[in-house]
């Protein structure tokens, strides 16, 4: 019986219909394997208020709610931490909070990359105001060389609800120069970002020796005129 409500359950697991008690019992499922946790969850609910305070209630009052006991609230305990952790180093790694604009970005560019000694090329996807939302790093571990993958590029692009796109791309061991893969490189973007209704705002190279930014440089309004999704349907 147990096994059937659990299936169903999981079978919610790609929706957004999961209510915060469905969500902890699934939790549950690996502390308390043979039992119900439906009650369970509940119990932690109506004791804490929330899914977010269960996993960041003491662990000393999780083991005092019936059913629960230390095994199941260390576990509750470390999961907490987890989350927190993963947050930490999320807003560590967002940690440019301002709206964007270049020339203020160019700073945190200069913090992020000069001390990475492979090449990558990394997306900070933007919401309506300008606010970064998300980032994903993007690295053959080469020192001078990282390939962008379109799949790649458009999963990443289609999350977040995003409205615009920076690209950083260093140069580990060279110079802040653009290179024909460069330009290639940055059309290709800009073509999978005007298909998707993305601004694509700036794509900023850095190496030790200095920084490019093809917004400041009046490249970037070339190329997206000429790699426009518009093109493709223009009747010649």
């Amino acid at each position: 019986m147990h096994e059937g409500h659990r299936s169903r359950i999981r079978n919610k697991l790609d929706s957004s219909a999961l209510a915060d008690h469905e969500l902890l019992e699934i939790v549950l499922f690996t502390a308390v394997p043979r039992q119900n946790t439906n009650e369970l969850a509940h119990r932690l609910l109506a004791q804490f208020g929330s899914f977010w305070e269960v996993l960041n209630a003491p662990f000393k009052e999780l083991c005092a709610v019936k059913g629960v006991g230390e095994s199941v609230a260390g576990f509750l305990v470390s999961l907490g931490k987890i989350y927190a952790r993963i947050d930490e180093d999320r807003k560590q790694k967002l940690r440019y909070y301002g709206r964007f604009d270049t020339v203020s970005f160019l700073p945190f560019v200069k913090e992020t990359y000069q001390n990475v000694g492979v090449e990558v090329a990394e997306l900070y996807l933007l919401d309506g105001e300008s606010r970064i939302l998300a980032s994903k790093r993007f690295s053959t571990q080469s020192i001078d060389s990282v390939q962008l993958s379109s799949s790649e590029l458009l999963a990443f692009l289609s999350t977040e609800g995003a409205s615009g796109v920076v690209m950083v791309h260093n140069h580990p061991n060279g110079s802040a120069n653009v290179s024909q893969e460069d330009d290639q490189m940055t059309a290709k973007l800009q073509m999978l970002c005007s298909m998707h209704n993305l601004l694509l705002c700036d794509h900023i190279i850095y190496a030790p020796n200095g920084m490019y930014s093809y917004y400041l440089n009046g490249d970037l309004q070339n190329i997206s005129q000429k790699y426009s999704s518009s093109n493709l349907f223009e009747r010649k």
